[in-house]
């Protein structure tokens, strides 16, 4: 993986799929986004590469209330480096930076990084006060020469995975929770820096990490934990907090190891959060300090045997899902064959239909995209301009020979689709489609997305 902090660094050999964003964290969201980009560029012969920024956007942007940081630079690379990324540019964002026209920043994209395709999010946005948002961005791809892939995003529990919901997770001490977004422990490192002892003096000595500033910090309570030194993984109890016991004081990361008995001043650390056992509290006197602290260092060890059991927490994620994780499903038909089609947006069910209708004539994941398409289609409505952008689809199949896989609506409204198609020349297929129908059509809005059904003449 090529690792660079300025564009003129890029030794690019080929043409380019790349995401651009914050990344902190790298959540499960961003790793579903670009195991996807790795895997499509992959496939396609092209380089697979991702953009990101440091220091966080809003540092610049919003001063007096910066974000927090999930990861630090160096972990945001590491983790990335594991996900098969070919590239990876970490630029500095500043007053520049942040005046910068989308159309300018991405036309350096293009000429140091060869885009062919730009991954993102549908609230995507970059450029001086977020002007070039994805419709912005798909103008910008017709003068400059890319496309815009926009990614759905991955939910848990019913909520959208992001790093704004795990900073607020964070907050409330919900570390188990943000394991679950993050697909791993939430973890802070530092330097081990000496303290006032007390720890020690109760029976209990713990290593006082120094943690930067602008990191995010769960709650203030006491956690069950793994500490990380060097290789070697040990257990821990770790209280986040003031000391409210001793009267307060300098908000510190302190945590007991189970089962060890060195000097780790000056080493560094890394303090995994499992689970949140208690709040922080005063306690009336020293010694039920004490006996407080044997109880959670026995809860510890009871929840650290059963996660030691269950094999971590990569084999306790909980499922994530799209909003249109199934594309389209094949229904029974009476007389021909018919599609239902789901997607979060129109523009979904038009790019899932033609993928449904295209997939019924031939297995898709053979097809290579190796030509691009233009197409426009008008209609008198929506459900009319519908059938006619498949038959639109399947006349261009007949005519030029091609099987079409890649479906980028970058426009749609009652009356007009315009969209950008992408497939090959050459492929066999198993079965014939004549046409789209009319007959039983049906489009739904549902509220939380759409659904369609359409029949098709073989």
């Amino acid at each position: 993986m090529q690792l660079i902090d300025k564009f003129s660094q890029a030794h690019v050999t080929a043409e380019s799929l790349i995401t651009i964003g914050a990344f902190d964290g790298v959540h499960r969201g961003h790793q579903y986004l670009i195991r996807n980009l790795v895997h499509e560029a992959h496939n396609m012969g092209f380089l697979a590469g991702l953009i990101t920024f440091h220091p966080h956007p809003s540092v610049v942007l919003n001063p007096s209330n910066p974000t927090k940081y999930i990861t630090t630079p160096g972990e945001k690379a590491a983790l990335l480096e594991k996900l098969d990324l070919d590239i990876v540019a970490i630029l500095p964002f500043d007053e520049e930076m942040a005046r910068m026209p989308a159309k300018d920043f991405m036309a350096l994209v293009c000429k140091h990084l060869n885009l062919r395709e730009l991954w993102v999010g549908a609230d995507f946005a970059l450029g001086y006060k977020r002007e070039g948002d994805v419709q912005a961005l798909r103008e910008i791809g017709r003068q400059l020469g890319f496309s815009v892939h926009v990614v759905e995003p991955l939910y848990y529990e019913g909520e959208i995975i992001s790093s704004t919901r795990i900073r607020r997770l964070l907050e409330e001490g919900d570390v188990r929770k943000a394991a679950q977004l993050l697909g791993r422990y939430y973890s802070l490192a530092g330097e081990v820096v000496r303290g006032e002892g007390r720890g020690k003096a109760l029976g209990f000595p713990t290593a006082n990490l120094e943690v930067r500033p602008e990191r995010a910090i769960p709650a203030d309570s006491v956690y069950v934990t793994y500490v990380r030194l060097g290789e070697k993984r040990f257990r821990g109890v770790t209280n986040v907090g003031v000391r409210p016991t001793f009267d307060g004081g300098k908000r510190l990361v302190e945590t007991y190891i189970l089962d060890f008995d060195a000097d780790l001043y000056g080493c560094d650390l890394v303090v995994e959060f499992v689970e949140r056992l208690r709040p922080e509290r005063k306690f009336a006197s020293i010694e039920a300090l004490k006996a407080q602290i044997k109880n959670d260092v026995a809860q510890a060890r009871r929840i650290l045997a059963a996660e030691a059991s269950a094999g971590g927490i990569e084999n306790m994620l909980g499922p994530v899902y799209t909003p249109s994780t199934r594309r389209f499903e094949e229904i029974d038909h009476t007389a021909d064959r018919a599609i239902k089609v789901y997607g979060a947006t129109l523009e979904d069910i038009f790019a899932n239909a033609a993928y449904g209708m295209f997939s019924i004539m031939a297995e898709l994941e053979d097809v290579k995209p190796e030509v691009t398409r233009e197409v426009e289609v008008n209609a008198y409505d929506i459900e009319s301009l519908l059938v006619e952008w498949l038959n639109e689809l399947l006349f261009l199949h007949e005519t030029e020979g091609e099987l079409y896989r890649d479906f980028e609506v970058y426009h749609l409204d009652e009356n007009t689709v315009k969209a950008r198609v992408r497939g090959g020349k050459g492929h066999p297929t198993r079965a014939k489609v004549k046409a789209a129908t009319y007959h039983d059509l049906e489009l739904k809005n549902l509220g939380k997305g759409y659904e369609a059904i359409i029949v098709f003449d073989t």
